[in-house]
């Protein structure tokens, strides 16, 4: 009898153990389903500007764009110098004070997305992330 019971405990604890690791494999692939593609990100490389009105103020920008998953990263490069030209020139014309609070964010973001929609037409940017973005 206590043969049978032991064998009986060592079945229940492999049933158990199976069950276990089918029920881990379901719930990472159903997690992942939900996450959806994985994001794919451009990065420009910091850039520093200066920024129109009275005073000399400057903003520092890192910049990540979401691209395509299929889309090599690094597919901005070319396109660097003429975008670091293109948002010197708008910088320029806009007023430190103009960048304050969540809306200065989102007008660095619209005016980046203008000198890209210029620059980098052949490359469908899905979403503009700043990284860094510092009035100083």
């Amino acid at each position: 009898m206590p043969i049978i019971l032991a064998g009986l405990l060592v079945a229940l604890a492999v049933l158990g153990a199976t069950g276990a690791v089918i029920a881990n494999k379901n719930s990472t692939s159903a997690a992942s389903d939900k996450l959806g593609p994985k994001k794919n990100y451009a990065a420009l490389p910091q850039m520093t500007f200066t920024l129109g009105g009275g005073d000399a103020r400057m903003v520092d920008v890192k910049v990540l764009l979401e691209v395509e998953p299929t889309v090599d990263g690094k597919v901005a490069e070319p396109y660097v110098p003429r975008i670091t030209d293109q948002l010197s020139d708008k910088m320029r014309q806009i007023d430190p004070q103009q960048l304050a609070g969540a809306d200065g964010a989102k007008l660095m973001k619209s005016t980046i997305a203008s000198v890209l929609d210029r620059e980098m037409r052949n490359v469908r940017v899905r979403e503009i992330l700043l990284d860094r973005f510092v009035v100083h």
